[in-house]
């Protein structure tokens, strides 16, 4: 959506600067052409040129102001992107493991690693975390984590919503999101804001400062952004219906047992962006370091079983959750069944629900020399990012180990590493046409590392306790059997330790051109050569033709591609369970598709996912305060990667994994792998309108932005395992989330006012229904109905320095329709107590209002 504040701060905000030339070039705050207005704004995103604006654009971009992120409720910026860009979805995910803590979104519809996310132009590192368990649109993903950019150190976003890999490579195939980090000189500004959900809960404070330095006599600046967060959990989830029973039976359990909602938070962020002319060159630097420390709720372990009426009116049990241990041991190695035993009640005699930890340590470095010579500008420049994940979980049992277990556990670590070198050229060439040719092109070396890190022993133990043979005084014997591991998330083990690294090399040309005062044209071609997969090319061409100062057609034809990940390529995790009526504990291996026993199981060496995109649209501006864009998009993604179903390990596997060289096949119960595995393709229209005026009383500003987005499954791939089995990559029910799960309407109208020191800012939000589709046996597929949300800001002006604002999201504390499956009677919601679907897109929190208060000093 095009930035309805642009006009009101574009002369203090948008100050005019040197562009930096080059695919990635440092990414400043753009000019403004003389006439003002968002329209005429320079874009440094999906074009080379150093004088195209937003309306003179061959693909769709939108540019979000500071101002825009800045009059939001949330501290998160993923949550202030989707109250601006329709196509943008964000979801709760709750109870979901890492996806609680590194929330991925989509872009139409994609999953969020087919996103590139730059600042300053340049790459941005991907968050350590894997989203295996990121819910079906996300399902296998690695992604930068736009949590770890704070709102106060943006000076705007420019969002291309157009494939982009032949410009800028691997991940470009829904578009481009690059942030553009303040470069003020001077100047210090400061902002706290406090805000509780209407329901009482989720108290969430956040404090943030920039400060604008000299640096040098020439124009130089250093900008410093500090932000910390500190939000308290919330809850949207009754009480289970089996702790509702325990309660009655006298046990003292939790209110409710577990919690649903978004987790405990504290987060401090730092960023700094500077850049010292020499000459008519100059050295600039911008890095960050974040740190996140965050708690969530684990599912509740009951004590004992306890029945209840059902969803359906018939009695239900809820089985206990672990049975006893007996500790005295026979000389045949049996256990004593008359002997001493113990139980989980003498560490939690009303059960327990385990507390899931993680810290998130962020940081990168980029320093570059760019620079003019003889009309050719270069930009050279060598980055460095990192992303360490943390696992602990307590309140929690090894089982397995029995009494001997310890309580609390490191669950062990993930990280991500990425290296990059780039020099980019730009230079235009005259050739007697409308424009000059601004050729450009330019290499790139980038270097990604892929780690897992080990947690304490105990977390991933087999203790003695895990399988036992008990025997009677008969002499007759029976089996019992305890979970290994840390009970909610059992730790990395030896066998899950990686330690691996891919290199690429890459160069582009880039081509455009103004072939008469009307008719513009483009193209770039890109090729990348990985050193685990091969090379890959990829071209793209774009077209403006303007029929007059008030009509234009835009349009573009690309093939892109996306990379698999290190952490797709070499993810190894072990993790051990009971699996059917089998009582003896097994592995669940999720492998690399280079593992001797993913192998064995069919798995190929990954390729890159490859799309065609076709957009086409058109631009009116009847006026320059009134600016309308269509634009049709269609993209066919194939070669998607994903998780394998489960592949049961047989005995027969075993003595063939066996001979393969494979560690302990005895103890495989199941593998999956990652896969190439199905096609889709995905069209929709964005309809953006904007409208300024200026009034004998102030300034007014409309925006409308729709989003039409419907995906669609082409193909499915199905393996055929080595006995005649066959395994498919998704089942019937992911297949459906893919085509059903984010609704197809989505609308955001905003409207904002100014006259002398007040201001207001108001959006509503429209979501259409979507469908959350699950098996007959967890009550089948359900359709939620469409919502509305409303938003509200007013800032009041003081003394010129400082401004007072209060304000609301959703502010008449709208919810989703309820979840009706398999609902007991006791609670009046399912048995794990979340009544609200967690996928959403209106979200499950309800009503929050805010008190901001901000200074420029």
């Amino acid at each position: 959506m095009l930035s309805v504040k642009i006009w009101a701060r574009a002369g203090a905000a948008l100050a005019t600067v040197t562009l930096a030339q080059g695919a990635q070039a440092q990414f400043q705050p753009a000019e403004t052409a003389a006439t003002g207005g968002e329209r005429d704004t320079i874009i440094v995103t999906g074009t080379r040129r150093t004088d195209r604006t937003v309306s003179e654009s061959a693909v769709p971009v939108d540019v979000l102001s500071a101002d825009d992120l800045a009059s939001q409720a949330t501290s998160d910026v993923k949550a202030a992107l989707k109250n601006l860009v329709p196509s943008f979805n964000l979801q709760r995910n709750a109870l979901f493991d890492g996806s609680a803590f590194v929330r991925p979104p989509t872009l139409r519809g994609l999953p969020p690693d087919e996103t590139l996310v730059l600042i300053n132009g340049k790459r941005v590192h991907r968050s350590a975390l894997v989203q295996v368990n990121g819910g079906s649109l996300a399902a296998g993903s690695q992604s930068a984590d736009l949590s770890q950019i704070p709102g106060a150190a943006i000076q705007r976003v420019e969002v291309l919503r157009d494939g982009a890999a032949a410009q800028y490579g691997s991940d470009a195939i829904a578009g481009v999101i690059n942030f553009a980090l303040k470069s003020n000189a001077e100047g210090l500004s400061l902002n706290a804001r406090y805000g509780e959900y209407y329901e009482g809960d989720g108290r969430d404070i956040q404090l943030s400062g920039n400060w604008g330095l000299k640096l040098g006599s020439e124009g130089g600046f250093i900008n410093l952004t500090g932000e910390y967060i500190n939000a308290r959990d919330t809850n949207r989830a009754v009480q289970r219906p089996d702790a509702v029973v325990l309660e009655s039976l006298g046990y003292n359990v939790k209110q409710p047992v577990t919690k649903f909602g978004s987790p405990d938070t504290e987060a401090y962020r730092f960023f700094v962006n500077a850049e010292l002319p020499l000459g008519d060159d100059a050295l600039y630097f911008f890095g960050n370091y974040g740190y996140s420390d965050q708690v969530i709720d684990f599912n509740y372990r009951r004590p004992v079983a306890v029945t209840t009426t059902g969803p359906t009116g018939a009695p239900f049990t809820f089985g206990k959750s672990i049975p006893i241990y007996y500790l005295d041991r026979n000389s045949d190695g049996t256990w004593n069944a008359d002997g001493r035993t113990w139980n989980d009640a003498n560490i939690f005699p009303n059960g327990f629900t385990p507390r899931f930890r993680s810290t998130n340590t962020d940081i990168s470095a980029v320093g570059g020399y760019k620079g003019e010579v003889g009309g050719l500008h270069y930009d050279a420049s060598l980055g460095y990012g990192q992303s360490r994940i943390k696992y602990y979980i307590g309140d929690t049992r090894n089982p397995s180990l029995g009494p001997d277990s310890p309580t609390d556990f490191y669950a062990g670590s993930l990280e991500q590493r990425e290296l990059n070198a780039n020099l980019d050229l730009s230079y235009p060439l005259e050739i007697g046409l409308a424009s000059p040719l601004n050729i450009a092109g330019g290499v790139e070396y980038r270097r990604e590392s892929f780690l897992i890190g080990a947690g304490d022993a105990a977390s991933y133990t087999q203790g003695i306790y895990a399988s036992q043979t008990v025997r009677r005084a008969d002499g007759t014997t029976f089996l019992v059997t305890h979970p290994v591991g840390s009970n909610g998330f059992p730790g990395y083990g030896p066998t899950s330790i990686v330690d691996r690294s891919r290199a690429s090399q890459a160069a582009y040309l880039d081509l455009e051109v103004d072939a008469t005062p009307r008719f513009t044209l483009g193209g770039a071609v890109r090729y990348e050569h990985y050193d685990d997969f091969g090379g890959t090319t990829n071209v793209k061409a774009t077209a403006r033709y303007a029929l007059s100062d008030a009509i234009a057609f835009r349009g573009a034809a690309s093939t892109g591609f996306r990379a698999p990940t290190p952490g797709q390529l070499y993810l190894r995790n072990l993790q051990t369970a009971f699996i059917g009526t089998n009582p003896v504990p097994v592995q669940v291996a999720t492998l690399s598709p280079t593992d001797a026993a993913a192998r064995y199981y069919r798995a190929t060496a990954l390729k890159p996912e490859e799309s065609v995109n076709f957009s086409g649209g058109v631009v009116l501006t009847p006026t320059s305060a009134f600016t309308v864009t269509a634009d049709y998009y269609n993209i066919k993604v194939t070669n998607r990667i994903g998780l394998t179903s489960n592949f049961t390990v047989t005995d027969a596997d075993r003595t063939q994994l066996a001979a393969l060289g494979v560690v302990d096949p005895n103890s495989l119960g199941v593998v999956r792998y990652f896969t190439n595995g199905f096609a889709t393709r995905t069209q929709g229209v964005d309809f953006v309108a904007s409208y300024r005026a200026a009034t004998g009383w102030g300034k007014l500003g409309s925006s409308l932005a729709v989003n039409y987005n419907r995906t669609k499954l082409l193909s499915r791939r199905t393996i055929a395992l080595p006995d005649g089995r066959t395994g498919q990559l998704i089942d019937n029910e992911r297949e459906r989330d893919i085509e059903s799960l984010l609704p197809r309407w989505r609308g955001v109208f905003t409207q904002t006012a100014e006259a002398g020191p007040v201001d207001i800012v108001a959006r509503a939000n429209y979501f259409g229904k979507f469908t959350n589709n699950q098996l007959p046996a967890n009550g089948g597929d359900k359709t939620f109905g469409a919502e509305i949300s409303f938003d509200l800001e007013v800032g009041v002006r003081v003394a010129d320095k400082f401004r007072i604002a209060v304000g609301g999201e959703n502010i008449f504390d709208n919810y989703p329709d309820r979840e009706t499956r398999l609902v007991y009677p006791s609670t009046g919601g399912p048995a794990s107590g979340f009544i609200y679907p967690d996928a959403s897109p209106l979200g499950v929190l309800g009503g929050f209002w805010y008190l901001r208060v901000s200074a420029e000093l």
